[in-house]
């Protein structure tokens, strides 16, 4: 049984009262919808609140309205409906996206539709959210399924709207609940009526949901002509009433002007194509009452238990009466909830999902079947205004079949004008107004081997290739309305061969009227074939047919203008291949064109959808990227493209290797010119080779701030340590089972005196990249031993110290040196010295590398692999090297929980170290959970803030005192 409440919003106290009363925690399954009206985002944040401290396991949807149903009527305070079920689950998600692509689309149906999904409530935050990728993308997994809501606001601009579930709200997203039910009782319909009245229109000049013209004039024009000032005053809003209705399929769909734009064209709801053909329409009232007392006449003997309505704004507006006495009736049969949108869900004729206008879309569930109601009544009693609207109807449907009889009455005699038509040297063809050939000269036998008894009377589409019918319909629907067209076309001969031909279409007129359409074509296969030689010459590489730097530009500058529209980023990728030139020098040039050839084949390879690949000059390639542009997809390419770029080049049976750098520069942000955003990526890329190449940059603004940044630290770093503005601290490791003191790892730090804390992650890599490492990390070596051997003389406790090693340090000559001279002057065993090393020491000569390492273990020094499963270690590796410990990076132990992925992989780790015999660490442990699933796991050290965070030397003192006293008691 489903159970239904309504509630309008006065306060917290309000609410929790009506929560109580009515017993709603009791409820094991709870949908709440929330109408707020024109509430503020900080109102909403604050009602999530409320209901999730209420009624924690509850699922919240709401949106934005102008208007709520409360009890079968409207009203304009906040609506708060609450369903209860016993039997069906539900389940809710947000979208934050208002051009959804396929894996949005994935996620979503992933999320929220199951195999016993009955229904997906759908609320929208504004009209201009494209849809199509998502309404296309859903596949029903029962034949019950059904897709209901509605559209929160037209323009975003104009009124910013909000949708919400219980812990998100986005105000250019969609959210969505799914019941999920075998048993759920499920009734649903869709009121749509519309009527064609005036003239019909083609659209002559458009660009995606902009219009320029219609029938060769501004769309202003003609609005203001056939519709008037006072309608074009009152858009968006008026256009609900009076949409343009245009073909689609075998149906009619509206289409709604969003906004007047500077020089009379119009934006519109959808994208329309020139050649479109548009009419006015507006809803059939008289249809429209059949409908719904035949509906409301079905629900009598339907199982409804609760109503979900989501009713057009523009029905409140012009049949209100209608419309109120509507929800009244529906409100005798079960609770109705609901609110007044700007676009409604339902299905077209193939029973695909669609957005509607001007409708009431219905949904009416039941666990449980009913009774059936004897005495329902359906009459309605409408308005003077509506009695208008339904004899307008009639009158528009009587003045449009006259019409029709008058021009199936008119004769049209056909008289040809066949002056040079037989001795023309081009090829010379009429048509009648169906497009089939009625006239041909001997040219046109000719040219294409056909006899004229094989093509008189034959639709002349035939004849053309598929792709090309459309582009040349919309030629011959211009011709016939007057204007002389003029446009290329490939055409095959009858023995298979195809030419380009230049074709002019000129009307046919008789007494005013077109009756036919002349075609006049001119073979310019040649000219074309030059002119194509030239152009591919003129705009792409020759080595590896990529667009080069002009074309390269022409391609941003065409994306850039489509982009400002829609308002959307855009990024370009700044590629310089490392030391490119030492093949050139090494090998020649004809090696070096054959791994640019092959350089380019990568990079297609790696690219997505929507990207596009140039070569801007010798070893330098762009990327432009014009879909999905954030910093996440952004880093995921620019790693593919390293990582496709690293893997070896084959030339005559030896390997070369190469890196490439990469700067990144984004639209607008960073420019909203081609030149500029190409200047800025440029210099991003220059950042990225003074950095040693092989990694991306995006470009900042202050990067000649940071320059000089740079330049400044580098001086303050070197006189660091005789200030003694570097400092040690350490943090604790312990043994997982028993929660015992371990070790400790080292850690370095810079206290500045003016800036304050400097983050190792700024200065190591300066360290790093102007020589200082070495000279740092010996210091860092040095007095981590002495530290520990002192801890060691006072009996504090039996534990390793753990030092971090960069590699560049590594690779260091000197650094085995290091070592043994911290170990010499400390005094400390070398079985208490753990070196913590990164996995890319072994990018760079892996031999020498595995040399080292041998030298260290034959020292008795422990050997650490830093930040495990983050970086490039091969597994073969593992096996060959002398290691002693593996640290899981804390990325993985940070989001672990009972159900995480991350578990299964600290598992895994923990495993592969048993089975090398090496101790398992795992960093960044914060929560007693986390802790707790280690032990479970059998990871054997653990460190992180639960246990302490990183120490000063006396703290740590203080520490290792008090550890030392808690393990005597425990003694």
């Amino acid at each position: 049984m489903i159970t239904s409440f309504q509630y309008i919003y006065k306060d917290e106290n309000s609410l929790k009262q009506f929560i109580q009363e009515n017993d709603l925690h009791l409820f094991p399954s709870l949908l709440i919808q929330a109408f707020v009206g024109q509430s503020s985002i900080h109102f909403i944040t604050s009602l999530q609140k409320e209901v999730n401290d209420l009624l924690p396991h509850s699922t919240l949807i709401g949106c934005s309205s102008t208007d709520q149903i409360f009890e079968g009527r409207l009203i304009s305070g906040i609506v708060i409906c609450f369903t209860a079920f016993e039997k069906t689950e539900v389940n809710s998600f947000l979208l934050d996206e208002s051009n959804p692509d396929r894996r949005d689309v994935e996620q979503f149906y992933n999320e929220l539709i199951r195999f016993d999904t009955k229904v997906v409530m759908l609320f929208v935050s504004h009209l201009k959210m494209d849809l199509s990728e998502i309404l296309e993308g859903i596949t029903p997994r029962n034949d019950e399924f059904k897709i209901v809501g509605g559209v929160c606001a037209d323009d975003p601009e104009v009124r910013p709207s909000y949708v919400f579930t219980n812990d998100r709200i986005s105000c250019d997203g969609f959210a969505a609940v799914s019941l999920n039910n075998s048993d759920l009782h499920v009734h649903t319909y869709a009121l749509e009526h519309w009527q064609e009245v005036g003239p019909a229109f083609e659209i002559t000049k458009a660009g995606g949901n902009i219009i320029y013209e219609i029938n060769h004039k501004k769309p202003l024009q003609l609005l203001e002509r056939y519709l008037g000032k006072a309608f074009v005053k009152e858009l968006p809003d008026s256009s609900i009433e009076f949409p343009f209705l245009v073909q689609q399929g075998s149906e009619k769909t509206a289409v709604y002007v969003m906004n007047i734009l500077t020089g009379g064209a119009i934006e519109v709801s959808r994208e329309l194509n020139e050649g479109d053909k548009v009419s006015f329409g507006f809803v059939n009232v008289q249809d429209l009452l059949q409908s719904t007392t035949k509906q409301l006449n079905k629900l009598k003997r339907r199982p409804v238990e609760s109503h979900f309505v989501y009713n057009c704004v523009a029905r409140k507006r012009y049949i209100r009466d209608f419309t109120n006495q509507e929800l009244s009736k529906l409100n005798t049969i079960a609770a109705v909830n609901g609110f007044f949108s700007y676009g409604e869900f339902g299905y077209d004729s193939n029973k695909k999902p669609k957005l509607l206008a001007h409708s009431l879309t219905y949904l009416g569930i039941s666990e449980g079947v009913r009774e059936p109601l004897i005495d329902f009544k359906t009459d309605f009693h409408l308005t003077p205004e509506a009695n208008a609207m339904m004899s307008l109807t009639n009158l528009i449907n009587t003045a449009s079949t006259d019409i029709k009889e008058l021009t199936q009455n008119i004769e049209v005699s056909e008289e040809y004008y066949r002056s040079l038509f037989d001795n023309n040297t081009d090829f010379v063809y009429s048509t009648d107004l169906k497009g089939r050939f009625t006239s041909l000269n001997p040219s046109f036998i000719k040219t294409f081997g056909y006899s004229e008894k094989e093509l008189i009377g034959k639709n002349a589409l035939n004849y053309i290739m598929q792709q090309d019918q459309q582009r040349v319909r919309r030629h011959f629907y211009r011709a016939m309305d007057g204007r002389e067209q003029y446009y290329d076309l490939p055409i095959a001969t009858k023995d298979g061969r195809i030419n380009h031909f230049q074709i002019k279409n000129i009307p046919i007129t008789v007494n005013g009227q077109c009756v036919g359409i002349f075609g006049i074509g001119k073979d310019v296969t040649q000219q074309r074939q030059s002119e194509k030689k030239i152009t591919q010459l003129a705009y792409y590489d020759g080595d590896t047919d990529l667009p080069n730097k002009q074309k390269f530009r022409d391609i941003i500058d065409e994306h850039i203008h489509r982009a400002k529209k829609k308002k959307r980023e855009l990024a370009v990728l700044f590629m310089d291949i490392d030391r490119f030139k030492i093949i050139n020098d090494t090998l020649g040039h004809r090696a070096g064109d054959l791994i640019i050839k092959e350089l380019a084949q990568r990079l297609g390879e790696t690219l997505p959808r929507g990207a596009y690949l140039g070569r801007f000059s010798g070893d330098k390639f762009t990327v432009l990227l014009s879909k999905n542009v954030n910093e996440e997809s952004i880093t995921t390419l620019t790693d593919a493209i390293l990582k496709a770029i690293r893997a070896p080049f084959f030339y005559k049976g030896k390997e070369f290797y190469m890196t490439v750098s990469i700067g990144v520069g984004i639209y607008p942000r960073d420019g909203e010119k081609t030149s500029e955003v190409l200047r800025n990526a440029d210099a991003a890329l220059n950042q990225a080779k003074s950095r040693g190449g092989n990694n991306t940059v995006y470009f900042s603004r202050d990067m000649n701030e940071e320059t000089l940044r740079k330049v400044e630290m580098e001086a303050q770093l070197r006189k660091a340590i005789v200030k003694n503005e570097l400092y040690i601290v350490y943090q604790p490791i312990i043994e997982v089972p028993n929660e015992s003191l371990i070790g400790c790892e080292a850690l370095l730090r810079w206290q500045h005196e003016e800036t304050g804390l400097i983050s190792p992650a700024e200065f190591i890599p300066l360290a790093e990249e102007i020589g200082l490492i070495q000279e740092v990390g010996k210091w860092v070596l040095i007095g981590a031993c002495k530290q520990l051997k002192e801890w060691q003389d006072e009996r504090l406790g039996d534990f390793y110290v753990s030092v971090n090693v960069s590699a560049i340090q590594f690779q260091h000559p000197a650094f085995l040196s290091d070592v043994k001279e911290a170990l010499r002057v400390s005094g400390l065993p070398p079985e208490y010295l753990c070196l913590e090393l990164t996995e890319t020491i072994m990018l760079n000569d892996a031999s020498y590398s595995i040399q080292v390492m041998e030298a260290l273990s034959e020292l008795g020094v422990r050997l650490a692999i830093d930040d495990f499963g983050t970086g490039y270690s091969s597994l073969s590796y593992l096996k060959l090297l002398p290691l002693d410990i593996l640290k899981i990076d804390r990325s993985f132990v940070r989001n672990m929980n009972d159900h995480s992925p991350d578990v299964a992989i600290v598992q895994s780790v923990s495993m592969m170290g048993r089975g090398l015999k090496l101790k398992v660490v795992a960093e960044g442990v914060e929560t007693p959970r986390q802790l707790e699933l280690l032990k479970q796991l059998g990871c054997d050290y653990a460190q992180g803030f639960l246990i302490e965070k990183p120490m000063a030397s006396c703290m740590m003192y203080d520490f290792l005192r008090k550890h030392k006293v808690l393990a005597l008691q425990e003694h």
